[in-house]
């Protein structure tokens, strides 16, 4: 079942929630009350009750011939998803309020929080917003003035996704209410992320796009086996240096790419190698509980150790290391934030708890104002 809880953070999931966004056409009412003495205004409002429309189309059990585009035939629907961690089953209408209810709840608590812990955004947050605003509007204003969508409500949206982030650092950052300690940014490294050093041999020839036949792929293992030998052999005479790494891919992924039908310089066979701290988030793309295509193969060998996984599109000669012994925490934590891969399920479920929680004053009459049954899904031209 989907879930409505979306990253924190993510731009992506603000631009979705957008499309309802705004200074709403019609006069009144200019809110729909309060949540814990936040108002919500009418464009918050809808913004929810939209994204919530998507949510509920994508679950709809819609009948042959019947879109999400059709908001009414949406509307009455059976639709089965998960609401704060429970299953529901219901029509359209009933799921789409639930949802909104609990994004506006959300919404108060970010703005309430974020004041009460004294929070200020930066320049770079505020024009990071401004700047995301001015991309939005130019490739979807048409739709956004077609649902009572003004500019400036796109910013305030989008503002308030920031001030989520910047709870997190408030909370659990450096000089946060509760920092999370070096000791748990160790044990988070060792026990729950993968650093993974990769030679990468496309099995895709990206000219014509299309995948290795039987042959080239034997001739690219083949080339890979060459490499991983050379780099197990390196790393058991505890020569091996992050130059090696880039060595063998000068060496190797060209080999591999002539197997393909394509060329390529050494200088950019580089581009092709590379290490990373992979995350629980970034380790789910690569499988389920059943089997990870990345990290299985990874824990049948010792760490340090060389091997080579097929995934499907990708050769790569891959190893495990333990970064802590090139990079500190601090050093770690720049480059891949990982208080926010830490930690942001946690904010987000109490952001989600904390606004349920708060009283209640919506104007129920104003909430029917703006039914869910006048969103638009097209633009006449």
């Amino acid at each position: 079942m989907r879930s409505i809880k979306t990253k924190l953070f993510s731009l992506g999931m603000a631009a979705s929630m957008l499309l309802a966004l705004g200074g709403c056409a019609m006069s009144t009412p200019a809110n729909v009350g309060s949540i814990g003495g936040v108002e919500i205004p009418a464009g918050v409002y809808l913004l929810a009750q939209y994204n919530s429309y998507n949510t509920a189309s994508g679950l709809a059990d819609l009948a042959t011939g019947e879109t999400a585009n059709d908001v009414k035939t949406v509307l009455k629907a059976q639709c089965t998803g998960t609401i704060n961690g429970e299953e529901v089953t219901t029509d359209g209408a009933d799921y789409i309020s639930q949802l909104t209810s609990h994004a506006i709840e959300y919404y108060a608590a970010v703005e309430k929080e974020f004041d009460e812990l004294g929070g200020v955004l930066d320049d770079a947050a505020t024009a990071e917003a401004a700047n995301s605003a001015d991309s939005l509007w130019n490739s979807n204003g048409d739709l956004y003035t077609a649902n009572g969508i003004s500019k400036s409500t796109v910013e305030t949206y989008l503002l308030n996704a920031q001030k989520a982030k910047a709870i997190l650092n408030l909370t659990y950052g450096a000089d946060g209410t509760s920092p999370v300690t070096e000791a748990e940014y160790t044990d988070y490294v060792n026990n729950d992320c993968y650093y993974v050093e990769t030679v990468q041999f496309p099995l895709v020839n990206y000219s014509s796009y299309s995948l290795a036949t039987d042959d080239q792929k034997s001739q690219i293992q083949d080339i890979a086996a060459q490499c991983l030998a050379e780099l197990n052999e390196q790393a058991t005479a505890e020569t091996a240096s992050n130059s090696a790494l880039y060595t063998a891919a000068m060496n190797y992924v060209p080999q591999a790419m002539s197997a393909m039908g394509s060329t390529i310089e050494s200088a950019q066979a580089v581009y092709y190698a590379g290490s990373k701290l992979y995350t629980p988030d970034d380790l789910s793309s690569f499988g389920g509980d059943g089997y990870n295509n990345l990290t299985d193969p990874l824990d049948e060998i010792p760490l340090g150790t060389w091997t080579t996984i097929d995934l499907g599109t990708t050769l790569l000669v891959a190893r495990r290391i333990d970064p802590l012994k090139t990079y500190t925490v601090d050093q770690l934590n720049s480059m891949y934030d990982m208080l926010t891969s830490m930690k942001s399920d946690e904010i987000q479920d109490k952001l989600y708890a904390d606004g349920a929680a708060l009283e209640h004053n919506l104007d129920s009459s104003a909430i029917n104002t703006y039914s869910a049954s006048k969103i638009k899904k097209t633009v006449s031209k």
